[in-house]
C-alpha cells in the first residue's frame, strides 16, 4: 500500500513537472519562475550593495510578470543552462540575453524579439579592420553564447576560448591570452566604458558586424498559450512607451552603454 502511495506521489510530481510552464498553472500558482543571468550587464546584474538583480532583461521580465498578474521569481543560471532548464522544467521562461536562432527554435519556442543588436569584436585598436583579420586570430567568447557558436560555425580559421562570463573574457584579453572578445555590441560598449581611462584608450570595438542578433524570451516547446500571452505583454510594453523607457535607462545617451534603438517590438517577429 505504501509503495502504491509513493508511486502515486511520484507520478503526480512528474505530471506537474511536465505542465509546470503552462499559462494556466502559472496563473493558478500566482508566480512565474524566470531564468536570468546575474553577470551580463547592462542586461542583468546583481547589485553588490543591495544584492538585487537589475538591468534591461530584469525590467522586461518584471513587465511580463505584471501583465500576467503573477509574481516574478528569479533563478540565476549560466549561459549553457538556458535551454536545458527550460526543457527540464526548472524555470517557466528564460529572459537572459537569449538570441533566437533556427538551431535553438528546434528545442524551445520564442517570443517576439524585445531587443535587436549585432555581434562585434573588442580588441586592441587596429587589430581587426575587417572580417579577414579574424583568420588565425585567438578570440574569447562566453560559453554557449551565439558569439561562440558563430565563430565555430562561420570562422573555421579562428581559434576560440570560451569562458563563463564577460568579466572572464576581459581578463583574458587584458592578459594577452586572447586577441579579442566576441559579444553583442551593447555588452562590449558597456565593458569598454567601465575600463579605466588608460586601459580604455588601448581598445576599440570593430566597425564591422559579424551577425544580427534578436533577443527573445525562451519558452518551453509547445506552450502556445503562454507564448501568445508573453507576446501580448511585450507588444503592450512597446505601445505604452514602457519598452522605450527601459531602453533609454540602459542604452540611452546618459547610460553606460549608449547605442541607438534600431527596432520596435512588433506583433510580427522582429
Amino acid at each position: 500500500m505504501m509503495i502504491k502511495t509513493l508511486w502515486g506521489m511520484v507520478l503526480a510530481l512528474m505530471i506537474n513537472a511536465v505542465h509546470a510552464a503552462s499559462l494556466e498553472s502559472i496563473q493558478r500558482n500566482g508566480l512565474i519562475v524566470i531564468g536570468v543571468r546575474d553577470s551580463s550587464p547592462p542586461f542583468s546584474q546583481l547589485d553588490p550593495q543591495t544584492r538585487i538583480l537589475k538591468g534591461y532583461d530584469i525590467e522586461f521580465a518584471q513587465g511580463i510578470a505584471k501583465r500576467l498578474n503573477v509574481k516574478p521569481v528569479f533563478k540565476t543560471l549560466e549561459s549553457n543552462d538556458r535551454l536545458p532548464w527550460l526543457q527540464q522544467g526548472k524555470v517557466d521562461i528564460v529572459v537572459a540575453v537569449l538570441s533566437r536562432t533556427p538551431e535553438r527554435e528546434k528545442l524551445v519556442d520564442f517570443s517576439v524579439g524585445y531587443f535587436v543588436t549585432d555581434t562585434r569584436v573588442l580588441a586592441k585598436k587596429g587589430r581587426f579592420k575587417s572580417e579577414q583579420d579574424l583568420a588565425g586570430a585567438y578570440l574569447a567568447a562566453v560559453n554557449a553564447s551565439t558569439g561562440a557558436k558563430l565563430i565555430r560555425q562561420s570562422f573555421a580559421k579562428t581559434k576560440l576560448a570560451e569562458f563563463d562570463d564577460v568579466p572572464e573574457t576581459i581578463k583574458a584579453l587584458n592578459a594577452d591570452i586572447v586577441e579579442g572578445v566576441v559579444d553583442d555590441a551593447p555588452v562590449l560598449a558597456m565593458t569598454l566604458n567601465k575600463m579605466p581611462e588608460a586601459q580604455r584608450q588601448r581598445y576599440a570595438i570593430s566597425d564591422f558586424a559579424l551577425a544580427l542578433e534578436v533577443y527573445a524570451v525562451g519558452i518551453p516547446k509547445g506552450e502556445k498559450t503562454l507564448q501568445a500571452a508573453i507576446n501580448r505583454a511585450l507588444v503592450e510594453m512597446e505601445t505604452s512607451g514602457e519598452a522605450a523607457a527601459i531602453f533609454n535607462r540602459w542604452f540611452g545617451p546618459q547610460s553606460s552603454a549608449p547605442i541607438a534603438r534600431i527596432f520596435k517590438i512588433s506583433p510580427s517577429r522582429n
